[in-house]
């Protein structure tokens, strides 16, 4: 059982069982909800390499001050 992360909300994601799926530029993804995929393919580019999304930008943003 192969499971990835959901890129928008980072939930462990069942690849055969998913709720919705969604492919962007060749790559296929999976999603808890459906809401998460409606999310994700309204803005792609948001979510696609951003995973560690919150820890890497707050770190940034408080070094730079």
């Amino acid at each position: 059982m192969a499971t990835q992360k959901d890129p928008v909300c980072g939930m462990q994601v069942d690849d055969q069982n998913a709720s919705a799926k969604s492919q962007y530029q060749g790559k296929n993804y999976s999603f808890c909800s459906a809401d998460c995929k409606r999310k994700f393919d309204q803005q792609p580019e948001q979510y696609v390499g951003n995973q560690p999304q919150s820890k890497g930008q707050a770190q940034g943003s408080s070094s730079k001050r």
